[in-house]
């Protein structure tokens, strides 16, 4: 038996959205995320979500070493508020520091570059600017255990590309154990919430 061509793409395209997997909470339809580099390079993903990762610690150890969690969300969280970032575009502003690290061969001392600000742009030009702090912990997880502790590690952008390969970008680090974006073909300065 022959198929056109054609035939075979709408195949193709209604198994592709038959096999997505869509959180019960996700937004319909989420538009494409354009995520552009340091470098200039722009990626655009679709069925995208943010990703916060955290730690859980138990009273008496460390957050550093506690086990990880994700929590998807499709809102920029800065501290306690919880920002829609559909239609918006989120610019990543970055500073220049010096790190030493010490090793057998001697002290290397390096560039590197921090978030310090995120801006949220809308379409009506109007912007808002947020230092970069961890979000609250009752935005992360409903219930904690007394005297458990909980440590934001990254805000992450995961999606997928225009082939369907599965993407993730680090966009922002909430502590000195994790860093995103160490060179700038990794390091994303925008990403633009496509409605």
């Amino acid at each position: 038996m022959r198929t056109s061509p054609g035939a075979l793409t709408a195949v193709l395209l209604a198994l592709a959205g038959l096999s997505g997997s869509a959180s019960a909470d996700a937004p319909a339809d989420r538009g494409t995320a354009l995520v552009t580099l340091e470098d200039g390079t722009s990626v655009p993903l679709h069925n995208w979500s943010l990703s916060y990762e955290y730690g859980i610690a138990k009273q008496g150890t460390s957050p550093l070493f506690a086990p990880t969690a994700r929590k998807p969300a499709w809102e920029f969280y800065a501290g306690k508020k919880a920002l829609p970032v559909a239609g918006q575009t989120l610019t990543i502003a970055y500073s220049e520091t010096m790190r030493s690290t010490e090793s057998d061969t001697g002290i290397k001392t390096e560039r590197i570059k921090t978030p310090r600000e995120v801006t949220l742009a809308g379409a009506d030009g109007k912007k808002t600017a947020f230092k970069v702090e961890p979000p609250a912990r009752e935005l992360l997880a409903e219930s904690l255990e007394k005297g458990t502790t909980l440590m934001a590690r990254t805000l992450d952008l995961l999606g997928e590309t225009i082939t369907g390969t599965k993407k993730d970008f680090c966009l922002l680090s909430y502590t000195a154990v994790v860093e995103c974006g160490g060179t700038a073909a990794d390091r994303v300065v925008k990403v633009e919430f496509q409605r």
